[in-house]
């Protein structure tokens, strides 16, 4: 049974013997209702986000103090820098979702079109942001990771085995390497549908259902 049905029966359940229609001003505030639930769900991820890189930033300071190099100052800017520029493009996107359903009070129709429409841009630039940053990633790890673990030095190449051949080494990081980013990109689409997609298709849901009430 779909959200609307679901709506419809609740309020004409509230319906005595005496009434036998349906106030549309009544059910189109039990749409709003109901369309704010997945909208605050979709903030609270954006919240997630921002907590989490305001936990981040710290740790980097941390590292630079930890290597005061120039070597490894530039390469911690360069992530703090990146991390910061997200920090914005979210709160910015959270302060937009908020403006826009806030006008749900003059009409609804419009902000849940409105809001789909930046929701669907968010999640299309995050997805693919998320996998261009991904090889980032790798290499500022690397680069502070060995830093951290060997008391300040430079990475001056990859690790390699020994007594192993150097193109097997090669072969072994390609092969590491496909195999992180295929984790990577499992992890990647299982937390863009648990915290955006789910709540973003009952926004569709919704939309089509209103739609559909109003011919």
């Amino acid at each position: 049974m779909d959200e609307l049905s679901k709506l419809k029966q609740m309020w004409e359940s509230s319906f005595d013997g005496h009434h036998d229609t349906m106030d549309p001003e009544k059910l189109l505030e039990m749409i709003r209702n109901k369309s704010s639930g997945p909208v605050d769900k979709l903030k609270k991820s954006l919240y997630i986000e921002i907590g989490t890189i305001l936990l981040v930033i710290p740790l980097l300071v941390v590292v630079m103090i930890k290597l005061p190099t120039l070597y490894f100052i530039l390469n911690t800017s360069v992530l703090i820098v990146l991390f910061s520029a997200a920090l914005m493009w979210y709160y910015y996107n959270l302060r937009k979702i908020t403006t826009l359903w806030n006008q749900s009070q003059q009409n609804l129709r419009r902000s849940l079109e409105s809001t789909l429409l930046l929701l669907h841009f968010f999640r299309k630039t995050y997805f693919y942001l998320n996998i261009l940053l991904f090889p980032l990633g790798v290499y500022f790890g690397y680069v502070i990771g060995f830093g951290l673990g060997s008391g300040g030095e430079k990475v001056t190449s990859l690790l390699l085995l020994e007594n192993v051949p150097y193109w097997t080494n090669v072969m072994l990081w390609i092969a590491a390497g496909v195999l992180f980013f295929g984790l990577f990109l499992l992890f990647l689409r299982f937390y863009v549908r648990r915290l955006y997609d789910v709540h973003i298709n009952k926004l569709y849901l919704i939309h089509r259902e209103l739609i559909e009430n109003e011919h």
